[in-house]
């Protein structure tokens, strides 16, 4: 094995680690969002009391969305034509169905996460989600580009 083929593994062995971190983290908010919205909604925003109150709705809402984020990236690595395409070579790179969806669904949660993070009282959201998700965006990136190198 190469120099260049173990560094290709190591980004690859990252990103997998980011993904999970990513997944992970979308779970773990969603959970947070549908049991403890009050608690969320105190450090994250001004509103308090009645007003959290009267938007537990919205952190149901908002609680579905992230988890339906998880379970759609899990779900993407289904898209690989064959069980031998999960396992990329430097040559060959990732299945494209996968790098598209995946590739797609992490620069919505960078943009989504850039947004909602100018709105609140602290970097939770920057941290949770807009860093794992670029970090993970850029390595995708970079694997892809691998092949064409």
């Amino acid at each position: 094995m190469t120099i260049l083929q173990i560094v290709f593994y190591v980004l690859l062995a990252l990103y997998g680690a980011l993904l999970a971190f990513v997944i992970f983290g979308h779970f773990k908010f969603a959970k947070l969002q549908w049991f403890h919205w009050d608690a969320l909604c105190e450090k994250l925003t001004d509103l308090r009391d009645e007003e959290i109150k009267r938007t537990a709705f919205l952190g149901r809402s908002i609680a579905s969305y992230n988890a339906s984020i998880g379970v759609g990236l899990i779900l993407s690595l289904l898209l690989a034509p064959n069980m031998e395409d999960l396992v990329p070579r430097p040559e060959v790179g990732l299945p494209a169905p996968v790098v598209w969806v995946q590739g797609v669904v992490l620069a919505l949660i960078v943009a989504t996460a850039a947004v909602g993070s100018s709105g609140v009282r602290d970097n939770s959201i920057l941290k949770g989600r807009l860093l794992p998700a670029a970090a993970a965006l850029a390595v995708l990136i970079g694997l892809q580009l691998w092949v064409f190198l």
